[in-house]
């Protein structure tokens, strides 16, 4: 135990100095009242180490003389008790939604983003939201309201960094931010643009997105504001969901499902994972335990809806079936029946049922052919089609080890996502308070092991490997070992304090914190800055560069101009191509130009990872013939990086296809650095070109 508290304390200490050194990083430089201080900020600075060094002091008494607090518990435990219902009155505005406005909508997020602050803000809101939340009449703080508060305020930060880009910023956020709204709106809103109804637009996201984040267009004149905060709500609510349904059982508490729904967000949150996926899972775990008749269905619709999104999800929905139902909480634990297995074998049959089995027995129905037969038929194109996709496209196996694209690597980030967790679950099993029969036992290793690799596999292929967004088939599977864990004994042990040993305190604490924590860093605003904001953000961070928004006036200042170029340019001969920022068609910011489909960005840079140079033979033969009377584009650079830098690899490919090619026929007529956009014209000119002719 002394050890224990030596090391809290250490910690404790640590933390706080640390914090100092940042907070006069900021206050340091404002002026010259004391050293390098200005009077407000100097004053500041001493009070804040003031109010460190109390804290301190609280620490160390907790520690070891707790008895020395014990006549200010007196008061502060009374006035708690009578505050009643009015405490969550002091939880949602100051708790949890003051930090989130600070760091998120006002400047201060610019200033204050440092590591130890943040992290010393949370702890502190964290203990006093616990003290808040702790019922007991005799003791200031107790377990689960800790682990709570740490679980609440840990869901406000990443439901908070979910919404970070809601804003009616016309242009990108990040790189495929418009274009992604673009591809969104082309099942319901394609009436929108000045292109022939009957005639089909291709795009290179999937019609299982494209459904799902593309309803708000069934409304009229919605706006890029709405459908931002659209797709924050499709990320995040789900999440939620599928927590609450897998975890849920009859008789239990409300509140513990609903905040295991709040960690299933934050653990899922880790990928993040797309949401189709998320929905084929709550389809999948809504029938867990329900009739077989009513399962087959839904799973058979878990399954279609999966495949439809992305092909390499296809068998997901039926390994969950069946990994759930041999771990139903009313099986015996020692030998599952036959009747178990019936149902595996039904479900898993369902999964795939409407997109892989309807079909081959179609097809040997209309050919009188074996059925047998054309379903291994089916299977074997599946597999070509599979390996063909997967190797058009390098595999950069650095990425699964620390490198500029993530720092932590594939393999590390998945061993901080899921660590605490699998060790929390092998020591419920070594403790038998979870209890599954080896058969059981092998059906889950059997289901996590093909998802794990397949997810580190397509994490290294190019394009990707800067998060673990493919590892999220794994990382559903493991929410979903959790529950059966929680299920089948494990709420029995957490629900018993006296039985959690505080090393295992100490791994749940970093279950709830690492997940939220890289969000509570991520906090930052989106806001346009006047220029005395940004001058009062240089001089406190001392840096020359400050990460915000274009002023609004240099936002219309650029909508005007690509407007009046846009109206130049159809007085000329030729298209006007948006190989980006389509956004600005899809929400009226520009006018209604005839839309040209082809070539667009994340298209174009799908294929230049691939190198596949029959699809740019044709748009090299268009910049040759000068088809285009103006490219929209993000602003275009031949630069090579080698193997060092972020995405250097995917950059190199993007000069040797697209950039390059673009600039040796045409030449930027405005270059927007703000909003990052290029315009660009025929070259008047001409410079040797032949290289990219057949």
């Amino acid at each position: 135990m002394k050890k224990s508290k030596d090391l809290f304390f250490g910690a404790a200490i640590w933390i706080i100095i640390a914090t100092i050194f940042e907070f006069h990083s900021i206050a340091s430089g404002t002026g010259n009242w004391v050293g390098e201080f200005s009077l407000k900020w100097g004053v500041g600075f001493a009070f804040f180490i003031i109010l460190l060094i109390f804290l301190l002091a609280i620490i160390w008494f907790s520690l070891w003389k707790p008895e020395k607090l014990q006549p200010l518990n007196k008061h502060i435990i009374p006035l708690r008790q009578k505050l009643n219902l009015f405490r969550w009155v002091l939880v949602l505005p100051i708790i949890i939604i003051l930090p989130v406005y600070f760091f998120q909508y006002t400047f201060w997020g610019l200033v204050f983003k440092g590591i130890y602050f943040r992290l010393f803000v949370w702890i502190l809101l964290s203990i006093f939201l616990a003290i808040l939340l702790t019922r007991e009449e005799k003791k200031l703080i107790t377990w689960f309201p800790l682990i709570s508060s740490i679980l609440l305020t840990g869901t406000g930060y990443s439901l908070a960094s979910v919404f970070t880009d809601v804003t009616d910023y016309p242009f990108n956020l990040f790189w495929s931010d418009g274009n992604r709204l673009w591809d969104y709106s082309l099942i319901f809103g394609k009436h929108i643009y000045n292109y022939p109804l009957d005639q089909p637009i291709t795009s290179l996201t999937s019609s299982g997105r494209q459904f799902l984040w593309g309803l708000p267009f069934l409304l009229p004149n919605t706006n890029i504001l709405f459908h931002r905060f659209w797709s924050a709500l499709v990320l995040s609510l789900p999440y939620v969901i599928l927590g609450w349904i897998v975890f849920s059982q009859k008789g239990r508490k409300n509140i513990d499902v609903l905040l295991l729904g709040f960690w299933a967000f934050l653990f899922l949150n880790q990928g993040p994972i797309y949401t189709p996926l998320i929905i084929s899972a709550i389809l999948v775990a809504l029938v867990w335990e329900h009739s077989l008749w009513l399962a087959i269905p839904v799973v058979a619709i878990a399954g279609y809806y999966a495949e439809m999104t992305r092909w390499t999800w296809e068998f997901a929905p039926a390994i969950w079936a069946g990994m759930l139902s041999l771990n139903n909480s009313k099986l015996n634990h020692v030998r599952l029946t036959l009747r178990a297995w019936v149902r595996v074998i039904a479900l898993a049959i369902a999964g795939i049922s409407i997109w892989y089995l309807y079909p081959a027995f179609q097809n040997a129905w209309k050919n009188q052919a074996n059925p047998i037969a054309e379903l291994g038929n089916a299977v074997a194109g599946t597999v070509s089609g599979a390996q063909e996709a997967t190797s058009s496209q390098p595999l950069l196996w650095n990425r699964l080890l620390p490198n500029d694209t993530y720092p932590e690597g594939i393999l590390g980030g998945l061993l901080i996502a899921i660590m605490p967790l699998a060790i929390l679950l092998i020591y419920l099993i070594k403790k038998k308070y979870w209890q599954p029969s080896l058969g059981q036992k092998i059906i889950i290793g059997g289901a996590l092991f093909p998802f794990l690799i397949v997810g580190l596999i397509i994490s290294t292929k190019i394009g990707g490997g800067n998060n673990l967004h493919n590892l999220d088939m794994f990382l559903i599977a493991i929410l979903l070992v959790t529950a059966i864990a929680w299920r089948n004994g494990g709420r029995i042990w957490f629900t018993q304090e006296q039985h959690i040993p505080l090393w295992t305190k100490g791994l749940i604490i970093l279950l709830v914190a690492l997940p939220a924590f890289k969000h509570l860093l991520g906090l930052r605003p989106n806001l346009s800055l006047n220029e005395s904001q940004i001058k009062q953000v240089q001089i406190l961070t001392d840096s020359e560069t400050v990460e915000s928004l274009p002023a609004q006036s240099d936002i219309n200042d650029a909508l005007w101009l690509l407007r009046h170029e846009i109206d130049n340019a159809q007085t000329r001969e030729g298209d006007i191509l948006f190989i980006d920022q389509r956004q600005l068609l899809t929400f009226g910011y520009v006018p209604n130009v005839p839309l040209v489909p082809d070539y667009e960005k994340k298209r174009m840079m799908n294929e230049a990872m691939s190198s596949n140079a029959d699809y740019f033979s044709p748009y090299y033969e268009d910049l040759a013939a000068h088809r285009y009377s103006l490219i929209i584009s993000e602003p275009l650079r031949i630069v090579f990086k080698g193997e060092e830098g972020i995405f250097s690899a995917e950059n190199d490919l993007w000069t040797k296809w697209i950039a390059a090619p673009t600039l040796c026929y045409y030449e930027p007529l405005k270059t927007l650095g703000d909003v990052r956009i290029q315009l660009l014209i025929p070259r008047e000119e001409a410079i040797d070109c032949t290289l990219y002719l057949p």
